[in-house]
């Protein structure tokens, strides 16, 4: 990265009195990241509800048509979970995350911002023109300038790939498998998985689509075998992909980047069995090799399965959770969860919120406790320790409470 990028990026910071580039406490802790109406929060949660809300990535400048104030922090239009590159993939710290920044920013509105006009990559307004993906940030929180996505000609409607990028998971080969959600239309089924290959300078230029034909695929979770769940709230059900994964884009040589030699495929979950979950939107990992699956309606709930999918408990009572959606889970078991609070008559989304399930000491949950609310359309979670970056998650900014006009209100 340029000098001149790290100094004038300093400056500003100094200037805005975040305090973003000192190094973290000596004593680190636990933050939830939160995907929120394109912003990114960061909870320093502390066992209570209501825990301190911070910005850790601020979409837009204020006003959006201005160069002279840039976001507090970030520029990026973030959604979904945050996956951090494996050793293998020698980017020490750095993780990515789902970002439609230039469309969001440039393209689906009236007026693109001032900032689309920027093109010097070392500018704090710098948007670039990168279709939807996924943006590589660094340990401080910045985007390096890159940007891992399929092809997209901005003239001509978004293809597979970049229709609605969410999820993201690694694997031990350095990896990136993520998902495409899709035109999110009941009946059209045209959800993706696809894979990034780090290649020889480990840029995630390559990739193949390992399917094409999925059902609204939510964010991948992975087990200690390699093997990809993927929730299909739309077809009911949680699917699992396993070996044999392609290695590289030779395995994929056709207009359609399609793998020839698709992986293993098989349903782990189907909605409508023992527990009373219908709709499985989520999915992440639990104590003792078990999984938190969450249900998004015809009810919203949550359960715990084992590893073959047999139902073990429940975790959030039916019609209790607000239409969950992202999940995490701390290292004293505490399950977090986001909240989009859908109108009920229309299902239209309304200000959502994020909460969290506390176990008692004999491991039963307890009733949900609530962390923030008036929030846009709150999607991915990531539990983080803090010194996985150098960020001062405590000297940031405080995060703003969406007005509910822009969320739908509720």
């Amino acid at each position: 990265m340029p000098m001149t990028w790290m100094r004038g990026f300093a400056a500003t910071l100094i200037v805005l009195g975040v305090g973003l580039l000192g190094g973290p406490p000596a004593s680190a802790y636990e933050v939830l990241l939160s995907t929120q109406g394109e912003y990114m929060d960061g909870y320093l949660v502390n066992g209570k509800p209501f825990p301190p809300r911070v910005i850790v990535n601020d979409p837009d400048p204020h006003p959006a048509d201005s160069l002279d104030a840039p976001p507090i922090i970030g520029g990026r239009h973030l959604n979904g979970q945050v996956c951090f590159f494996p050793p293998r993939a020698h980017r020490p710290q750095q993780y990515v995350v789902a970002d439609d920044a230039f469309r969001e920013s440039c393209l689906d509105v009236k007026v693109p911002q001032a900032r689309c006009a920027v093109t010097n990559p070392t500018s704090l307004f710098f948007v670039g023109t990168d279709p939807d993906g996924w943006a590589v940030m660094d340990r401080y929180g910045r985007w390096t300038r890159e940007h891992i996505h399929t092809p997209w000609d901005v003239t001509q409607p978004q293809p597979q790939g970049n229709k609605d990028p969410q999820g993201c998971v690694f694997d031990s080969q350095a990896r990136l498998f993520a998902t495409d959600v899709g035109s999110e239309q009941t009946g059209l089924n045209d959800g993706s998985l696809m894979v990034f290959f780090p290649g020889a300078d480990h840029s995630y230029k390559t990739y193949c689509f390992l399917d094409k034909e999925l059902a609204d695929p939510g964010m991948p979770a992975m087990d200690n075998s390699g093997n990809i769940y993927i929730p299909e709230p739309q077809a009911s059900k949680v699917t699992v992909f396993s070996r044999p994964f392609p290695s590289s884009a030779a395995d994929c040589a056709n207009p359609e980047h399609l793998v020839t030699k698709p992986p293993g495929k098989r349903t782990w979950l189907s909605g409508g069995g023992e527990g009373g979950l219908n709709i499985p939107v989520s999915i992440v990992r639990a104590p003792h090799a078990h999984w938190y699956v969450a249900g998004a309606i015809f009810p919203p709930i949550i359960n715990e399965y084992d590893a073959k999918a047999k139902f073990v408990r429940n975790i959030v009572p039916a019609d209790v959770p607000k239409n969950p959606l992202g999940m995490a889970v701390g290292r004293d078991r505490t399950l977090y969860y986001a909240e989009l609070n859908l109108d009920p008559t229309t299902f239209g989304t309304r200000c959502g919120s994020v909460s969290m399930v506390r176990f008692d000491g004999k491991g039963n949950p307890l009733a949900p406790e609530t962390l923030g609310v008036r929030l846009g359309f709150p999607d991915g979670l990531t539990m983080i320790d803090s010194s996985k970056l150098r960020i001062n998650f405590k000297k940031l900014q405080p995060s703003p409470d969406h007005d509910a006009a822009e969320c739908g209100g509720e």
